[in-house]
């Protein structure tokens, strides 16, 4: 802490141990019984950046290395993953 500090850390410029804020963990938890081992999610803003074709190629990859994989195309408005037939 600083010597000047007056504990109002909004019109403080100083790095002190105090100021630190502890990062947070935004993971759950997964069921007791779920065999999922990662979670990998592709994402962007922008439409047409190619989301869709790194989603497919990793996951073929990881199937031909002897993964399972499954893809969740979670755009509503108009997936572009087709499903299995």
């Amino acid at each position: 802490m600083s010597e000047n500090c007056n504990q109002d850390c909004n019109t403080c410029s100083d790095d002190c141990a105090e100021r630190k804020e502890k990062p947070i963990d935004f993971s759950i938890k997964p069921h007791e019984l779920s065999s999922i081992k990662k979670v990998i999610g592709i994402v962007s803003g922008k439409g047409g950046v190619g989301k869709s074709l790194v989603t497919s190629m990793l996951a073929v990859t990881m199937n031909r290395r002897g993964h399972n994989t499954a893809i969740l195309d979670a755009d509503v408005t108009g997936p572009s993953t087709k499903p299995l037939e």
